[in-house]
């Protein structure tokens, strides 16, 4: 999808990966980016940017406990593109313990990059409307 040409025709068009895990994804944003470079002459369509960026733009991944990922969410520039799950009823699920799990692997996070990554980027995935105390602008 991110090195199609796909979001340049659909550009409303997002996407997500569900219960795969956040860690991989910067691994595959440099990845995506590398092969694009290094392989330009080759590549069709050629892009206005490039595939690490549609899929900021795009996508959408889903975890559960993924302290990995959650480290590398700020430097990639992904706390927009990570949603949280728990899961729930799967035994590899957080479901009771999910606040023991939150506080275990977000501990880093500030106030706005949980508020994203627990619930404000699910909302905006699917369309949602966030109450007004809810806001990013209530965590600011």
């Amino acid at each position: 999808l991110c090195a199609s040409g796909v979001f340049e025709r659909f550009p409303d068009l997002k996407f997500a990966t569900i219960e795969a895990g956040i860690g991989w994804v910067p691994w595959l944003l440099d990845a995506m980016d590398e092969g694009y470079r290094k392989h330009h002459f080759w590549v069709r369509p050629k892009l206005e940017k490039m595939p690490s960026d549609y899929y900021r733009a795009h996508g959408f991944a889903t975890f559960q406990e993924d302290p990995s990922g959650l480290e590398l969410a700020e430097p990639y520039g992904l706390v927009d593109n990570f949603m949280w799950a728990n899961d729930y009823p799967h035994h590899e699920g957080t479901w009771p313990h999910s606040a023991e799990a939150i506080e275990r692997t977000m501990h880093k996070l500030n106030d706005v990059q949980r508020a994203k990554i627990l619930g404000l980027n699910a909302a905006g995935f699917f369309g949602f409307e966030v109450p007004d105390h809810q806001r990013l602008e209530a965590y600011l």
